[in-house]
């Protein structure tokens, strides 16, 4: 049986300088796609990696960057799959602040350069991906029979005002079971 980690993140040339300006071990981790990255995988026993570009990938730039930029990285991506394809699979980046270009990156990302779907975060520029504008992208996904991953991210406040107007009490420590933050109005 192999074993498959899914949430294998990189940092793209394209978007490095945009979205991760910063040094360090981590950074320097996020960018390192080949022998390092292999020799960690066989350290901890993993035989695959799903790689996708590193939060928040291309979702909070203007749309016409953010379009450029996911083109860009999802070219990258592809490059370092063909040059581990035993090991390497992917992800697509999509330029989520576009939704109709986010879509058809998605169809990009899956019939030109074999990517088993998408990862997105749970928010664009402060929008949630449940909204109706994002549903091309979802609808394309069921289209092509491919997974939208939604990274899982803290609690944001923006959200938590949203449902503490929307939800009643009762009902909220359902919502926030897998991601709970305590109220800015309370403790604990």
């Amino acid at each position: 049986m192999a074993i498959i980690a899914i949430e294998e993140h990189f940092t793209s040339p394209h978007l490095r300088n945009v979205i991760a300006p910063r040094a360090g071990a981590i950074q320097a981790m996020l960018d390192e796609m080949g022998g390092q990255r292999i020799k960690d995988m066989d350290d901890a026993g993993i035989d695959i990696a799903v790689l996708s570009e590193n939060n928040p990938a291309a979702h909070n730039l203007d749309p016409e960057a953010s379009v450029a930029l996911a083109k860009g990285s999802n070219d990258f991506l592809y490059e370092q799959i063909q040059a581990n394809p035993k090991r390497f699979r992917g992800f697509a980046a999509l330029p989520l602040p576009d939704p109709k270009a986010a879509a058809d990156e998605l169809e990009r990302g899956v019939t030109k350069l074999g990517m088993l779907g998408a990862m997105i975060m749970g928010t664009t520029k402060g929008q949630f991906v449940d909204d109706q504008k994002f549903w091309p992208v979802f609808e394309r996904a069921s289209k092509l029979d491919v997974p939208v991953y939604i990274h899982p991210s803290p609690v944001k406040p923006l959200w938590w005002r949203h449902i503490s107007k929307t939800t009643p009490l009762r009902c909220r420590a359902r919502r926030l079971a897998s991601a709970w933050r305590p109220s800015p109005t309370r403790s604990g």
